[in-house]
């Protein structure tokens, strides 16, 4: 019997002993009575990821989910650390490797890819005969999710100021918030007579009151700039330096830009003080789609109903995903950053950024377009939400896209 139980006790030893030595050399092994990461081979693969805050719940939700699959690059588990950093700072700070606290990216994802471009460039001007700061490959630079910029603004103003809709968005815009009488003038250049129930409303409302976020820290603010321009140039690509620094462009820009009041950093700031003070402070204002659809409700509960409005061509904010092709990038952290983009691009965690968070989804295999009654597109069609969009402008390159920041803070800058 002793001999039986030694043999038992031997046995298990050995197993155990086993089960370490794998450990040791293969990491982890199912319920091995030793799963202990020991050796330079169980030291994680770190993917430090910078990314535009706009998509900070979306993130973190998707790098809980994505640890607990216990994701590797060989027998090496991956890490994700997340910065949230503003767009045009991210861009700027990585390509002249200011990492400060936040540590070398691997990944840079702004809110639009107009960013991408402005750190491969200014990479390109800091590092001359360097291989491209982004990687070449088309497949690393991808859209996680995408939402576009839209005009919100009360019913009411939004009847007096494009009656058929808004065919001339910015020449309807643009001689609203120059017209010394305010709504007023408004009123009266849609043949509203003194009297009429449309002038008297307009006769309260005193100017045209409009919003947008500053473009030298907010991707809508940049974004409504480059709007302005292929508008006013009445063209959807192609905006070169020499569209921006036309004197008659500069001239139209400044008229819109100096009507105002206040630019702030961020665009979920600008819909919130709209819904809280209504339209004593804001008549209308640019946002991203998402927090338009978010506050139709609290919006309608304190003031009334308001309209939302797609530019006759707009941008999307389409969140990229550059993996960097910079020297501190080694092939394992490429690796890994590859299979967070294909976990952040896979159908459930699509389907969470649209249904939870308010984006459309990057992938045609999640529907943006559905019979749930909860489904936003549906349930707010009334108020002017739609799947199809207008025609989408090329995103500029980044020396024009540094052309027309230069021209704000230089005209404007406030």
């Amino acid at each position: 019997m002793q001999s039986v139980t030694r043999a038992i006790g031997i046995g298990y030893l050995l197993i155990c002993l086993l089960a370490l030595l794998a450990t040791a050399f293969v990491g982890p092994v199912g319920d091995a009575p030793f799963p202990l990461p020991i050796g330079p081979a169980q030291d994680p693969v770190v993917v430090t990821i910078w990314y535009g805050t706009e998509k900070r719940q979306w993130f973190e939700d998707a790098a809980q989910r994505f640890a607990a699959t216990n994701p590797r690059v060989g027998n090496r588990p991956i890490q994700i650390v997340l910065r949230g950093i503003g767009s045009r700072e991210l861009a700027v700070r990585a390509a002249r490797r200011e990492f400060g606290g936040d540590g070398q990216p691997t990944v840079i994802s702004p809110a639009s890819s107009m960013w991408v471009e402005v750190a491969r460039t200014d990479w390109a001007a800091l590092n001359r005969g360097a291989p491209s700061f982004i990687t070449e490959n088309p497949g690393q630079v991808t859209p996680l999710a995408l939402t576009p910029l839209v005009a919100v603004i009360w019913q009411e103003r939004a009847q007096l100021l494009w009656p058929q809709g808004p065919e001339n968005f910015w020449q309807n815009l643009h001689a609203a918030l120059t017209d010394s009488e305010g709504w007023i003038g408004v009123a009266r250049a849609r043949g509203f007579a003194p009297g009429s129930p449309e002038y008297q409303k307009a006769s309260n409302w005193g100017f045209v009151k409009f919003g947008h976020t500053s473009p030298l820290t907010s991707n809508s603010g940049a974004q409504a700039l480059i709007l302005m321009a292929y508008g006013y140039h009445g063209k959807s690509r192609g905006l070169t330096n020499a569209d921006v620094l036309s004197p008659e462009f500069q001239q139209w820009m400044r008229d819109v830009e100096m009507a105002v009041l206040e630019f702030g950093d961020s665009t979920g700031s600008f819909m919130t003080s709209m819904v809280q003070f209504g339209p004593s402070k804001y008549d209308l204002v640019l946002v991203y789609e998402n927090l338009a659809l978010e506050n139709i409700v609290a919006a309608q509960n304190r003031w009334g109903d308001i309209r939302i409005y797609y530019p006759p061509a707009t941008m999307f904010s389409d969140h990229p995903y550059a993996i960097l092709n910079a020297p501190w990038v080694t092939p394992e952290q490429r690796q890994a950053a590859e299979q967070f983009r294909n976990f952040l691009l896979s159908p459930p965690i699509q389907e969470i950024a649209f249904r939870q968070y308010g984006f459309r989804p990057a992938i045609p295999d999640v529907p943006v377009l559905t019979n749930d009654p909860s489904n936003p597109f549906v349930k707010y069609s009334a108020y002017g939400a739609q799947v199809d969009t207008p025609p989408l402008v090329e995103t500029p390159s980044g020396e024009v896209v540094t052309t027309i920041l230069n021209l704000w803070r230089r005209q404007i800058n406030r």
